[in-house]
C-alpha cells in the first residue's frame, strides 16, 4: 500500500504534508511508507510505520527527518555548539548518525485517531521549519568551523538548480501571526494544564495566565525536575506562541552537555520513550534542558494539556535513565577474571 493512496492514517498525513507543502514530485524519492526529498543540496525523509494495533486503536510512528552537515573532523566542535543552538529550538532536535557520519534534525508523533487533529497540523508545521532549521544551520555552522555539508542529490534528477522556496519563506508565514499577543495568554486550558499537573506533578502553581511552574521528583541528587509553560516569552524568530521547559538539575561542563544532548535525543529518536519527540534536549541557564516552543498558528484549544501531559511522561523516563546510570556507576559489572594460560608439563 502506498503513502500516496492515503488509506491508513499514517499514510493520510505523509500524503497531506507532501501536498500542502507543494512539494515538487521531479525531487521525491518514494518508500513504501513514505518519501525522500530534496529542498535544496540536502534531503529530507518523512515517513510512517504500519501502525501498533493496541486497545481498540492503531497507532503510527510519523517521522520527519533532515540531514545538514558530516561530521567529518569536526564532530565534537558541532556537538558543542548545537548545545546552545538548540535552546531556541521549536519542534526538531539534532541527533548523530554514526553510521554515515551525519548530523540531522529529527521530530516524531504518535499518531491516533483521538490525537490526530493537532499533531497533523503541528507536524505538518514541524516538517517546514525542519526544512527551514537544517538550512539555517549549514550556513552558521557549516560557515564557522568549515565543515562538510551534508550535500545529496536525487538519484535521477540530480541537485536541484534553485531551492523549494520552504527554505526562504517556512518562518515568515509563523512570524507575521507571532507579531500578536500570544493566542495562550488568557486562554481556559490554563485550568486544564492545572488538572494535568495535580495527577501527574510534584508540586505546581499556575496564573491561568500566562504561565504554569510544576516540579517532579528527581532520584540522582540534590532539586528538583522543572517544567514551565508560559505565553509571555517569545521565540527570536517566529515571535509569540507557548514556550515549554522541562530543566533538569545537572550542572556539566559545555562538552559533556554537548555529548549527553545528542545521546538524549538520539534516545528519544531510537527508542520508545511514550511520549512525542517534538523539541530538543539542549543548555538552558547552564543546566541540562528540553525546550520546544510552539507558534501562535499552531493554536487549538487541546495542544496545552497535551502538551503538559507528554513533558511530564519525558519527565518520568529521563529520571529512569538517569537513575539507571547512577545504578551501574555505583555497582559496576565484576570484571572476569583472567584467562587461564596453560602450561606444558
Amino acid at each position: 500500500m502506498s503513502w500516496r493512496e492515503g488509506y491508513a492514517l499514517g499514510h493520510s498525513v505523509v500524503r497531506e504534508i507532501h501536498d500542502t507543502l507543494r512539494i515538487d514530485d521531479q525531487y521525491v524519492h518514494d518508500e513504501p511508507h513514505g518519501f525522500t526529498w530534496w529542498p535544496g543540496d540536502f534531503s529530507q525523509t518523512i515517513k510512517t510505520d504500519e501502525g501498533i494495533f493496541r486497545q481498540s486503536t492503531v497507532t503510527y510512528r510519523l517521522t520527519a527527518e533532515t540531514d545538514f552537515l558530516k561530521g567529518k573532523g569536526h564532530m565534537r566542535d558541532i556537538a558543542l555548539a548545537l548545545v546552545d543552538e538548540m535552546d531556541i529550538c521549536s519542534f526538531s532536535g539534532p541527533v548523530y548518525d554514526q553510521a554515515t557520519d551525519t548530523f540531522k534534525l529529527h521530530c516524531s508523533v504518535f499518531l491516533a485517531d483521538e490525537n490526530a487533529g493537532w499533531l497533523r497540523r503541528t507536524m505538518l508545521a514541524a516538517t517546514a521549519l525542519q526544512a527551514y532549521d537544517a538550512q539555517q544551520l549549514i550556513n552558521r555552522l557549516g560557515d564557522r568551523f568549515h565543515a562538510v555539508h551534508a550535500t545529496s542529490a536525487h538519484p535521477t534528477a540530480g541537485l536541484r538548480e534553485e531551492p523549494h522556496p520552504i527554505l526562504k519563506t517556512a518562518h515568515k508565514f509563523f512570524w507575521q501571526a507571532g507579531l500578536h499577543p500570544s493566542r495562550w495568554i488568557g486562554a481556559e486550558e490554563w485550568r486544564e494544564g492545572t488538572w494535568v499537573m495535580e495527577r501527574e506533578a510534584q508540586t505546581f502553581e499556575c496564573d491561568r495566565q500566562t504561565k504554569l511552574h510544576a516540579t517532579f521528583e528527581w532520584f540522582c541528587g540534590e532539586g528538583v525536575i522543572e517544567v514551565t509553560a508560559t505565553a509571555d516569552v517569545p521565540h527570536p524568530v517566529l515571535g509569540n506562541g507557548l514556550q515549554v521547559t522541562m530543566t533538569i538539575p545537572l550542572k556539566l561542563g559545555q562538552e559533556a552537555l554537548g555529548h549527553l544532548v545528542l545521546d538524549l535525543n538520539g534516545l528519544e529518536r531510537s527508542d520508545y520513550k511514550r511520549c512525542h519527540v517534538l523539541g530538543s534536549w539542549c543548555a538552558h541557564e547552564g543546566k541540562l534542558a528540553f525546550r520546544m516552543f510552539v507558534p501562535n498558528t499552531l493554536y487549538t484549544p487541546e495542544v496545552l494539556p497535551e502538551v503538559l501531559v507528554n513533558v511530564s511522561t519525558r519527565s518520568i523516563w529521563v529520571n529512569e535513565y538517569f537513575y539507571e546510570k547512577k545504578q551501574q556507576a555505583s555497582h559496576p559489572a565484576p570484571t572476569p577474571p583472567p584467562a587461564h594460560e596453560e602450561t606444558g608439563s
